[in-house]
């Protein structure tokens, strides 16, 4: 250590005005115990010092760890829940679904079926008239036949 740079000893340079008996006593032992003490002193505090920042810092490590387990746990439990959610809601809307297409494939057999009895209502319809037709042309003739038949009657009687 060098004794020149401490604050309690005085070079020649700083205090012309000193003798050389006033920079022996400077350097005598006790003032160098006492500068020693002090110093040591000086270092416990600041190695407390720093102890105590470590121990701060490391509890807000250690504070900053927990939160952000306790913020993790809290972001995969919402995770879990809103998967949770979208797999009822899923289910639920596919349930849905199924009963709707169910719904619409009753309706449209029903239409088919439908369909397909007033096609052969139509069908019978038309027999019907073309046989209508046909006898109404059949009436028509005999119709015609009598009128000539009675006109040829009331010449000839």
């Amino acid at each position: 250590m060098d004794l020149r740079k401490s604050p309690h000893v005085h070079s020649k340079n700083s205090h012309p005005k000193k003798s050389g008996r006033d920079l022996s006593r400077d350097l005598s032992v006790p003032v160098l115990i006492q500068t020693i003490r002090r110093l040591t002193k000086k270092k416990v505090q600041m190695a407390s010092e720093v102890s105590s920042m470590l121990r701060n810092q490391v509890a807000e490590r250690a504070s900053a760890k927990e939160e952000a387990s306790i913020l993790q746990a809290e972001l995969d439990s919402r995770t879990q829940r809103l998967k949770t959610e979208k797999n009822e809601l899923q289910s639920v809307l596919e349930k849905e679904l199924d009963r709707r297409s169910s719904d619409w494939s009753i309706k449209l057999e029903k239409y088919q079926i439908e369909q397909d009895r007033l096609h052969e209502r139509a069908r019978e319809l038309v027999e019907q008239n073309v046989s209508l037709q046909r006898e109404v042309s059949s009436f028509n003739e005999k119709k015609v036949d009598n009128r000539i038949k009675m006109s040829f009657l009331e010449k000839h009687s």
